[in-house]
């Protein structure tokens, strides 16, 4: 598990990819459901008239798929007359079909519905995603009587959509239109922090205000207000000054300015420092990778597919002599040799000194560096000492998503440390 940093004017994150013009609209037909494999569940054919679907895309790679999945899941489970389908696209590696399966085995019940992959000429994200002009996943189509009702981040407003739908109250004229309203308000927010006229902006902010209202939200829950939306991407434009300025080693003095410059921005309910504080965490661990880079490229090439052991064993030396001090760069090696499909030599011993290297430079407080730690001594073969780190990395988590991700780890540790255990005499 990996730290999700987000600092974002958005609601909810998405992993973008690319965008095109929309030709395919809430309203129209469905594109047709062509997949290359059902990883779970039965194969779905076509859409029946008297039935729901949503058809949610994501990929392995993506951390706000990862934390909307068992979200997902409940859904399917309080909605149990609606399809749930996961259609995993753009999904990146050479053997996709190993890491999709894998994944899937790895969520079990936390991924609890249908779940399929793309063609290899991807049909499903040609004919769907990008079709409608959504360049970011997860994203869901909510499906009815073989028709597009609704379209967006399976966090936003999905699960209320399918309240309606359920109670018979869906309205898809007004979804209709909200679509095309979220559509007006992402060029305002693009525009915005392109750097437009401010008075313009404004007066556009105030027609999206009416609009907000004439719809009951463009985004039901989340009322739009321009101002607040124009200070979110002032302040995101002052961060971003300030982080370059810290990566690039400037003067403290044009820090000190661009630091003031962003805490002035920062809306009311933004805690700054502890913004600061992992910004200063993030910078600090770019430096690391940037500065170690070529060392890091040679040793993942001596243990791939065509790579020479030796080479890695006195590279994995020259890594350990760095005496790393940074967690996250500590934590994200030990990771990559445990799990990245591209290693094909992993060295378990290298990996633990690593991630436990991680734990005591973080004091044992991140979650992400302790479940790393724990799944390099279960594959050791220490279940027990796995097990006691599993349980530390979930009291160490606050987030209850991920939480549910690392009990989940906690138990399949725990069966295994059962079964280890010696039969009675």
């Amino acid at each position: 598990m990996k730290h999700i940093r987000v600092l974002a004017l958005a609601a909810l994150a998405a992993c973008t990819v690319h965008t095109r013009a929309a030709s395919l609209e809430i309203g129209d037909s469905a594109p047709a459901l062509n997949v290359s494999k059902w990883v779970k569940g039965e194969a779905v054919g076509d859409f029946a008239s008297n039935q729901t679907y949503v058809v949610e895309f994501w990929a392995t790679w993506c951390g706000p798929c990862r934390m909307s999945i068992p979200h997902l899941t409940e859904m399917a489970h309080h909605f149990t007359n609606v399809t749930f389908i996961g259609v995993d696209v753009w999904e990146q590696g050479a053997d996709k079909e190993t890491t999709v399966n894998k994944f899937v085995q790895q969520m079990g019940d936390q991924m609890d519905y249908h779940v399929a992959m793309d063609t290899e000429d991807t049909f499903m994200a040609k004919k769907w995603m990008e079709a409608a002009d959504q360049g970011g996943i997860p994203t869901a189509f909510l499906v009815q009587q073989g028709k597009i009702i609704w379209i967006g981040h399976p966090m936003g407003g999905l699960e209320d959509s399918l309240k309606e739908v359920t109670a018979g109250k869906f309205d898809l004229e007004k979804a209709r239109k909200r679509g095309k309203a979220q559509k007006k308000v992402e060029a305002f927010l693009q525009k915005a922090s392109q750097g437009g006229d401010e008075a313009a902006l404004l007066k556009e902010g105030k027609e999206l205000e009416a609009l907000d209202k004439e719809l009951g939200g463009i985004t039901p829950g989340e009322p739009f207000n321009a101002e607040e939306a124009l200070k979110s991407i002032k302040f995101q434009s002052a961060m971003q000054k300030y982080q370059q300025a810290l990566i690039a080693d400037k003067p403290g003095e044009d820090i000190d300015k661009l630091e003031a410059a962003a805490r002035a921005a920062a809306p009311k309910e933004v805690a700054f420092d502890d913004i600061k504080k992992q910004l200063q965490k993030n910078v600090a661990h770019a430096k690391v990778a940037k500065k170690n880079q070529a060392l890091f490229a040679k040793y993942a090439e001596a243990v791939g597919e065509n790579g020479d052991t030796n080479a890695a064993a006195k590279l994995g030396k020259e890594i350990e002599n760095l005496n790393l001090k940074d967690p996250e760069t500590l934590n994200e090696l030990a990771w990559t040799i445990l799990t990245d499909e591209s290693v094909k030599t992993r060295d378990l011993g290298l990996a633990t000194r690593l991630a436990k290297a991680g734990v005591d430079a973080s004091e044992g407080k991140d979650f992400a560096v302790l479940d790393t730690y724990a799944r390099a001594l279960f594959d050791s073969g220490k279940i027990a000492d796995a097990v006691d780190c599993q349980k530390k990395a979930v009291a160490a988590c606050e987030n209850e998503t991920a939480k549910a991700e690392l009990q989940a780890t906690l138990k399949k540790y725990q069966a295994a440390a059962g079964q280890a255990k010696p039969a009675n005499p």
